[in-house]
C-alpha cells in the first residue's frame, strides 16, 4: 500500500508490478485520479506514460503529500496536460464532483486495506463520474466483491458493484512486493461502469442490505418487516423467486427486478 507505516500501510517497491498496474490503464482523454501515491511510484509512470493527462494525486498523509508536491515541482512545463495537482486529504471526504468538470475520471491506487469497504462504496456512489478504474486490493476483499452467488462470501456490496460495475480479476501481487512487507496477499482489477444498471436509483442500496439483514433467515422475512406480505407475494411471483429463497441465492440483476417490481406497486411498506 502507498502509504506511510505511521498509518499501518505499507508501500509498493517492485517496479515491475508498478509497470504491469500502469499498463492495465485504458490511453484516452480525461484526469487521471491515484488514490493514496505515497511514495510515487505509480504516480512517476503515470506522469510519464500519460502526458496529455491532468493527473490527480490524493495523498491522506501530510509528509508524504509535502514530498510528492517537491518531487513534481517544477513538471508543469514538461507535460502537454493539465498538469500533476497533489490533493492532501482524505480519499473519502474529497468532492470529486467539483474536482471533475466535465466527462469521467480514471482512478487508479493502491487501496487502504482499512477502509476498503467505505471506499468501493465511495465508486458506488459516485459511479456517474467514474470511467474506468485499476485498484490494487485485498485478495479476500476482492473474493468478496466479486464473490458469485449461492456462497457465504457474497454480500450486499458485492450485489451493488457487480450490478453497477463490469469488474475483471487481473492479478495478485505478493507480499514480498510491499514494503514492509504485509501478511496478506493483494489482487489488482479493472472496473468499468456498466452501460444500463436497472434497479441502481435511490434506496436500492439500502434494500439490497435489508435483503442480506440476516443471512440465516428467509429473503421474506428479511423484507416482511419492511413490506406488506401481499405487495411481497406479488413481487416475488412476478420476479419467479421462490418464497423460500434466500439473499445469497439472488444473482445481482434479479434483485433490480424485485427492487424494480416493488416499486412500481408503490413500495407498501408495513408501518
Amino acid at each position: 500500500m502507498a502509504k506511510s507505516a505511521k498509518l499501518g500501510q505499507n508501500f509498493l517497491h517492485d517496479a515491475n508490478i508498478a509497470r504491469r498496474i500502469v499498463a492495465l490503464v485504458t490511453p484516452g482523454p480525461g484526469p487521471l485520479l491515484e488514490i493514496g501515491p505515497g511514495k510515487g511510484i505509480l504516480s512517476r509512470l503515470l506522469a510519464e506514460g500519460f502526458p496529455d493527462r491532468r493527473l490527480i494525486l490524493v495523498e491522506v498523509d501530510p509528509l508524504l503529500a509535502a514530498d510528492l508536491e517537491q518531487r513534481f515541482a517544477g513538471t508543469e512545463g514538461s507535460r502537454r496536460g493539465g498538469g500533476v495537482e497533489i490533493i492532501g486529504m482524505d480519499i473519502l471526504q474529497l468532492d470529486l464532483a467539483g474536482r471533475i468538470a466535465a466527462g469521467t475520471v480514471t482512478v487508479i491506487g493502491n487501496l487502504p486495506y482499512h477502509i476498503s469497504k467505505p471506499l468501493i462504496d465511495w465508486f458506488i456512489a459516485r459511479r456517474p463520474l467514474i470511467g474506468e478504474a485499476v485498484l490494487m486490493l485485498q485478495k479476500d476483499f476482492v473474493d468478496k466483491l466479486l464473490a458469485s452467488p449461492g456462497g457465504k462470501k457474497y454480500n450486499a456490496q458485492s450485489v451493488v458493484f457487480q450490478l453497477l460495475f463490469q469488474a475483471r480479476r487481473c492479478f495478485d501481487v505478493p507480499a514480498g512486493a510491499f514494503a514492509p512487507k504485509p501478511k496478506i496477499v493483494s489482487t489488482v482489477i479493472t472496473a468499468r461502469p456498466h452501460a444500463t444498471a436497472p434497479g441502481a436509483g435511490p434506496g436500492f442500496y439500502p434494500f439490497v442490505r435489508q435483503c442480506f439483514t440476516e443471512r440465516r433467515k428467509t429473503l421474506w422475512n428479511n423484507l416482511s418487516p419492511r413490506y406488506a406480505a401481499a405487495a411481497l407475494q406479488a413481487a416475488f411471483a412476478v420476479a419467479a423467486i421462490p418464497p423460500q429463497a434466500r439473499a445469497e441465492q439472488l444473482s445481482p440483476p434479479l434483485f433490480a427486478d424485485l427492487w424494480n417490481t416493488l416499486a412500481q406497486a408503490g413500495l407498501e411498506r408495513v408501518q
